[in-house]
């Protein structure tokens, strides 16, 4: 079984969440086939682009599920230093919520085969370096690869639950709403959620520059 890793929010919008969703694969086809059967959803599943009821659906077919995820969070550790570039500051957080998240959810896998990073936010240059990151976690008998979300049902359903607890980090009027929908997992330890602080981010090693400011 995957551990499919997916990211929301960013240094910029002041929270920036990583799902770590571990789940076999046929059954996140099958959730996403679910969820398309009942929405008429044809395209790519994203969380920013579903509305609550969608959303609702999306975490009471993963609760029904045997799926696990940790969920790790960086509020305050997204602040930039004087002089630090948002951009390089951003890569590192992101690096740093990964390597919490995945290694925080491996001892509940028992063994898993892969995980799996979208591809579709950093350039090459800096998801090579977190790919090879992970990989020293995870072991020798781990491969870490990189796609496209749009290609995996995995990936997308990551992609939700990041965005979900994105939404509940952000005051908004929707935040109430989705904390409960997100409640049951957190209670029933399905889902465990973690806090990046500041001293967790690790620098980014030299000579890897930002693609994005």
């Amino acid at each position: 079984m995957p551990i499919y890793c997916d990211e929301s929010g960013g240094v910029s919008r002041g929270v920036m969440t990583l799902a770590a969703l571990f789940i076999e694969e046929d059954r996140a086809e099958s959730i996403l086939s679910r969820f398309r059967e009942v929405t008429g959803l044809r395209g790519e599943l994203k969380g920013s682009r579903i509305d609550l009821a969608e959303r609702a659906l999306t975490i009471e077919l993963l609760e029904k599920s045997d799926a696990k995820a940790v969920i790790s969070i960086a509020l305050s550790a997204t602040t930039t230093k004087k002089g630090e570039n948002r951009g390089a500051h951003d890569i590192a957080v992101y690096a740093s919520l990964m390597d919490d998240a995945v290694a925080a959810l491996l001892p509940a896998t028992k063994g898993c085969s892969s995980v799996v990073m979208d591809d579709g936010r950093y350039g090459d240059k800096v998801l090579e370096y977190v790919r090879r990151e992970i990989a020293e976690i995870a072991g020798p008998w781990n491969t870490s690869q990189l796609i496209e979300s749009d290609k995996l049902a995995g990936l997308q359903l990551a992609d939700v639950l990041a965005n979900s607890f994105y939404n509940r980090a952000r005051v908004s009027g929707k935040q109430a709403r989705i904390a409960a929908m997100l409640q049951p997992m957190l209670d029933d330890s399905r889902i465990e959620m973690r806090i990046l602080e500041g001293s967790d981010v690790e620098p980014l090693p030299a000579g890897l520059k930002p693609t994005r400011a």
